[in-house]
């Protein structure tokens, strides 16, 4: 069992900052911490019931609280990349679109992925190179699979 930190607001400036607080996931922080105080959640998962949030995502929240207090926690990280961001330049996938075009492609997603980085000068992740050959451009690499010795031999 995780100890709890010692909550240094009283309840009045929680519960202050629960209402004047815009931002819903800052909001939530503060209730986490009122709900901590008041001992109206006993520990971590209980809260995170509370708040209907995973209780890993409650740890954090203790854990920036831990870390800073109550100036910590009301930082939020940036979400990452916006959807619809382009991973590869419009002018590179131009060039993939033909060259995945031709009757020789590629082996392997591997190998696109190889392509990408070592010709085009872009560094992506396996499943971000497929995610966009095999969906986006609705393509696969061309080259033939090896097939098995005994399915070719029964064929002839």
């Amino acid at each position: 069992m995780y100890n709890l930190p010692e909550i240094t607001e009283s309840t009045e400036q929680l519960e202050k900052l629960v209402r004047k607080e815009k931002d819903a996931q800052i909001q939530r922080r503060f209730q986490m911490l009122l709900l901590l105080k008041t001992g109206e959640a006993k520990s971590r998962s209980g809260a995170a019931r509370q708040l209907d949030v995973h209780r890993h995502t409650v740890s954090d929240w203790v854990d920036l609280y831990e870390e800073g207090g109550i100036e910590k926690i009301q930082e939020v990280e940036d979400p990452g990349p916006e959807p619809g961001q382009e991973s590869i330049p419009p002018e590179v996938m131009e060039t993939l679109k033909k060259r995945l075009s031709d009757p020789e492609g590629f082996g392997s997603y591997k190998e696109i992925q190889r392509w990408l980085a070592e010709e085009q000068g872009v560094e992506l992740p396996y499943s971000t190179v497929h995610g966009i050959v095999r969906y986006e451009l609705n393509a696969k690499p061309k080259a033939p699979r090896p097939s098995h010795p005994k399915k070719t031999s029964r064929n002839k």
